[in-house]
């Protein structure tokens, strides 16, 4: 049984695709992330042994259990940018074992909100979102 529950958060990682739903607004029932909301962080694919989420960040959007509102844009905006940024910087290689999954889940997600609501969400990156970001690209951030 925890064998298949595995299997099912290694195939759920792999599925390059936002895997949330989208609000309207944030919700203060669910849990902020770095990157969206989370409505149930105890029935994560991803469990940490002491209870919680133990997923990196970056795999938030590749769970069920979150949601992005448009409070989010902005500083997902700004992660997709940084990351197509860093691709000039890395090796080929390395930047796509690191990134690349990423960047396919947020290039879903831009679809999905919208290309247009997306890119003009770039004009309300804040000082905390850039922060944020920074941290998370730097790997600063644990879960």
């Amino acid at each position: 049984m925890i064998a298949a529950g595995a299997e099912e958060a290694l195939e759920q990682a792999r599925d390059y695709t936002f895997r949330g739903r989208l609000t309207d607004a944030a919700d203060a029932t669910h849990q902020e992330t770095a990157t969206a909301d989370c409505v149930d962080e105890e029935t994560s694919p991803w469990p940490d042994p002491s209870g919680g989420c133990g997923a990196d960040f970056l795999l938030c959007l590749s769970c069920e259990n979150s949601r992005v509102h448009t409070g989010h844009h902005p500083r997902l905006a700004l992660l997709r940018r940084q990351l197509i940024s860093l691709r000039s910087s890395w090796p080929e290689k390395l930047w796509r074992k690191r990134w690349d999954e990423h960047l396919q889940r947020l290039d879903d997600l831009r679809t999905k909100v919208n290309e247009s609501t997306w890119d003009a969400a770039l004009a309300r990156i804040t000082d905390r979102d850039q922060m944020i970001v920074d941290h998370l690209l730097k790997g600063d951030l644990a879960p």
